[in-house]
């Protein structure tokens, strides 16, 4: 009792503190006297051996490195081509790291060079090392920290887990450097967290629910994140953190340097990156679309749309205690598959944007609980829709554009469900989107079905015209 007694008064004192200082979120400038900007350097690389333009060609071309971008340095041969400390290569020695994994070769020249980038791959492709070590350089470079300075790295993570995980991998690296750094997450002791960015700190990991709260509160400047890394943006975007991202990116340098990293690069992520970058440079490992959706059986069958129905309670006769998520495209569609579900025995509810919030919360609540396991949604309504273990995904209608579909089928790769499914059924009125759809099933080892090839090429003539 004496304990949380304690804990209680010091966070009360802590913030009381802090509000005495500012009284709103806004007033950055009045929570810091240090308000001079702090000039900062943002290019560490010098090229000591790159590979020649034939050798980065099939370099990548061997790992599907697809790049989009103006003046893209060339990939580098080995540990050796960066200016790492000593120490830092003896460390790589220890953890028998002998190369750099193919985004590694490419990412360090572009990172290390200052340059903003948006890159797209997946888990094992050593991403989180890419711009670990190039932010604890550029930390290491800046002037010291003032008092109550806020960080100079940022580092954003969808969740306490994630967060977790990419300090243990910075404090692994921060002795080295002589830097000290803060994880920050929801769950975990917020006085603790206050009081380690009270005395100060260079690398701040954090979820951005918790580092909205904390700066809220006056105990996280911003003005001197002059290296930002959004790390699994697209699940960011997923989980309805769009408003704090943007306000939390409007809060740093601006002339910082950004990475944005995620699995896939939905329309969202482009917005974001075209909105708060400079003349970003695009790494991707495999396809921008299909890198995550290897490991998803997507199936597609051409139909009449009156078939559609039938389809649909066949696919879901034997799906009854499973998650599925089955996509429309208009609002009426999503009410008239919920009521003829229910009257064929099916519990399911749906979301679009004509549902009030409560009742779409309401849904969402009882697909998350199992008190229904099926959800019928639009893509609009479906943002922010982040469930994990969903077995099916189906697509009732095609979306618009391509990448919707990558979205949709992506629900399918939260948890850890072993048999991921989706089930498109397409349409003579989807044709426009023909092309790209088969394109991205052969990129992802799927079956292209023959009668969606015949569709294909009865209306555009043959499928390579064009």
């Amino acid at each position: 009792m004496d304990n949380n007694i304690n804990i209680n008064d010091s966070l009360e004192a802590l913030v009381n503190n802090e509000r005495r200082r500012s009284s709103s979120f806004n007033q950055e400038d009045k929570m810091n006297p240090n308000t001079e900007p702090v000039e900062f350097e943002k290019n560490f690389y010098t090229p000591i051996h790159t590979l020649s333009a034939k050798e980065a060609d099939s370099l990548r071309e061997s790992a599907q490195i697809k790049l989009t971008g103006k003046d893209i340095p060339l990939p580098i041969v080995d540990f050796f081509n960066i200016n790492f400390p000593e120490k830092i290569l003896r460390h790589f020695e220890r953890k028998g790291y002998t190369k750099p994994t193919a985004f590694q070769a490419q990412v360090w020249p572009i990172v290390f060079s200052g340059r903003d980038m948006v890159g797209i791959a997946s888990t094992g492709s050593g991403k989180t090392i890419s711009y670990v070590l190039p932010a604890l350089t550029h930390a290491k470079a800046q002037q010291p920290l003032r008092k109550d300075d806020g960080p100079i790295v940022l580092i954003i993570a969808p969740s306490r887990e994630l967060v977790s995980q990419i300090d243990q991998v910075v404090q692994e690296y921060c002795s080295i450097y002589d830097l000290r750094s803060c994880a920050v997450y929801g769950g975990a002791s917020i006085v603790t967290q206050m009081k380690a960015l009270k005395r100060g700190v260079e690398i701040l990991v954090a979820t951005p629910g918790r580092l909205t709260d904390l700066h809220e509160e006056g105990f996280c400047l911003l003005k001197r994140v002059t290296f930002l890394v959004i790390d699994e943006a697209d699940r960011l975007l997923d989980m309805g953190f769009e408003p704090q991202l943007k306000m939390i990116i409007q809060k740093t340098h601006s002339e910082r340097q950004s990475l944005i990293l995620s699995s896939n690069c939905p329309r969202e992520i482009k917005t974001l990156a075209n909105n708060y970058m400079k003349e970003y440079i695009q790494v991707a490992i495999g396809n921008e679309y299909s890198i995550c959706n290897i490991k998803i059986s997507q199936k597609v069958e051409v139909m009449d749309c009156q078939d559609k129905k039938n389809r649909l309670l066949f696919l879901l006769q034997d799906k009854k205690s499973d998650r599925v998520i089955i996509f429309c495209n208009m609002k009426r569609t999503c009410d008239t598959i919920e009521n003829f579900l229910g009257e064929n025995g099916f519990h399911a509810a749906s979301i679009h944007g004509d549902k009030t919030q409560a009742a779409r919360d309401a849904a969402i609540h009882n697909f998350k609980t199992c008190t229904k396991f099926i959800l019928i949604a639009t893509d609009v309504a479906s943002r922010g829709l982040d469930v994990e273990n969903v077995k099916l995904v189906i697509n009732y209608d095609f979306p618009k554009a391509i990448e919707d579909y990558v979205y949709r089928i992506g629900r399918t790769t939260r948890g850890k469900v072993d048999e991921r499914h989706t089930f498109t059924m397409f349409t003579k009125d989807d044709i426009r989107n023909g092309r790209d759809l088969i394109q991205l099933l052969k990129e992802s080892n799927q079956d292209v079905p023959q009668a969606l090839e015949n569709l294909v090429k009865s209306s555009c003539g043959s499928f390579s015209e064009n």
